[in-house]
């Protein structure tokens, strides 16, 4: 009976604005979570078809859209560990370790560490009874075995990143990887001193053979710190001194004499190379700048030493810089990029499909990844300290609320007056 099948239209109707309000309460309900993205559900039209003289009725089918590329609030927080995208792409993760996982991506940077996997360290007794964890050689060896820390989101997928060498450079064409970021995954690596600024005040009206000291420490190969005397002594000709070097534990054969002017400063620029050997073997080769060094007055003043080099130091703590590096500080107080975290865009980013936890995956609508750099590219720029939230627009979940339940109890309406039409025909048949 062809009046049965006007029912079909007004069900429809029914099922896609249930359908709708669906939507609509699923964006409510995640109007605080980190990196949701709102659903919209559009309608198309289903067309009736035809048999001779009898026709099915038409409906509406409906369609959700994820509203993936319009971007949400951005949230303040405390947590070093929050990162914010303000402008296109996504964070790229992988659910393994290794990287053998499935490859997934998200709006949402609050990001927490997670152990994955051991790793046996050896370490040093120091005097203290500390274990020194950086140093080549040391008295008393001991190993241990370590967790290994890594960057993850809140549903435990790794966060990916390019891993960064000493001078902070990263292969952009090379795939991302598990960022480590515990205490063990990096060493800043010891240095020598090989530059040293000395600012000192001699006193213009020493005797001949006066003697002034400058007590001076200097980094060697290994980050230890070796003491050593700048020695000076006063010569026989007007504002004449002669320097030499006294190390603690080796011997230097670098001695110089020096002619300060009428005003008592050297001309700019002075420097004077530094050989020591020290006792161990070691070497030290340094270039003094002595450009600030004076001969005044009747007093001997130490002003300053500066020095470059460093000991070797271990991962102390990282944090976020708007590029998408992750910045290491070390305990030697050196602070360099350890990663750079890639943005992935799409050609059609709507078109990603949605996973658990406000994640996605490529899909043949989306398009392959493009993995970018936020400050290169320019499709973003990086937010510490802030993350996104739910890009829910409450006031327009509540009016379309109010158009969906129109368009509901208008279907109803119809279904109600047909069923009451068919009962009609019934009983006239009867």
């Amino acid at each position: 009976m062809a009046l049965y099948g006007l029912m079909s239209a007004p069900i429809a109707g029914m099922m896609a604005q249930t359908s709708a309000f669906g939507a609509i309460s699923d964006n409510i309900v995640n109007m605080r979570t980190g990196g949701y993205k709102s659903t919209d559900v559009r309608f198309r039209t289903a067309l009736a078809t035809t048999f001779f003289n009898n026709s099915d009725v038409g409906g509406i089918v409906p369609i959700r859209v994820n509203n993936i590329e319009q971007q949400g609030p951005l949230n303040s927080t405390d947590n070093p560990n929050n990162l914010g995208i303000s402008g296109k792409g996504l964070f790229v993760l992988n659910s393994e370790g290794d990287g053998t996982g499935d490859r997934l991506y998200t709006r949402d940077g609050q990001f927490q560490l997670k152990n994955f996997g051991e790793e046996t360290i050896t370490g040093f007794v120091r005097a203290d009874g500390s274990i020194d964890t950086i140093s080549k050689t040391g008295a008393n060896p001991i190993s241990f075995t370590i967790n290994k820390s890594f960057l993850v989101d809140k549903n435990g997928h790794f966060v990916q990143g390019w891993p960064a060498n000493e001078l902070g450079e990263i292969n952009a064409a090379s795939d991302p990887e598990a960022m480590r970021v515990d205490q063990f995954g990096f060493i800043s690596d010891a240095s020598a001193t090989t530059a040293a600024n000395l600012q000192i005040t001699l006193p213009a009206t020493a005797d001949t053979g006066q003697i002034e000291k400058a007590k001076a420490s200097v980094f060697v190969a290994t980050g230890d710190l070796n003491s050593l005397d700048f020695v000076w002594t006063k010569g026989a000709a007007a504002q004449e001194w002669t320097l030499s070097i006294a190390p603690v534990n080796g011997t230097s054969t670098t001695t110089k004499a020096f002619t300060f002017g009428a005003d008592g400063t050297l001309p700019a620029g002075t420097t004077t190379p530094v050989d020591v050997t020290w006792n161990d073997g070691q070497t030290s080769a340094i270039t003094l700048d002595l450009s600030k060094t004076r001969s005044l007055g009747t007093q001997f003043f130490y002003t300053d030493f500066q020095k470059d080099g460093r000991s070797p130091g271990d991962l102390r703590t990282f944090e976020f810089d708007e590029k998408g590096n992750i910045i290491g500080e070390f305990s030697n107080g050196v602070a360099r990029p350890l990663y750079k975290m890639p943005l992935a865009t799409f050609v059609n980013t709507n078109g990603l499909d949605l996973q658990q936890g406000n994640t996605f995956s490529e899909s043949v609508a989306s398009g392959t990844a493009l993995l970018r750099e936020a400050d290169l590219s320019g499709v973003a720029q990086l937010v510490p300290f802030k993350h996104e939230i739910s890009n829910t627009d409450l006031g327009a979940e509540f009016q379309t609320m109010i158009l969906v339940q129109q368009a509901y109890n208008s279907s109803a309406t119809v279904f109600k007056t047909v069923d009451e039409m068919t009962s009609t025909a019934a009983d006239m048949k009867s």
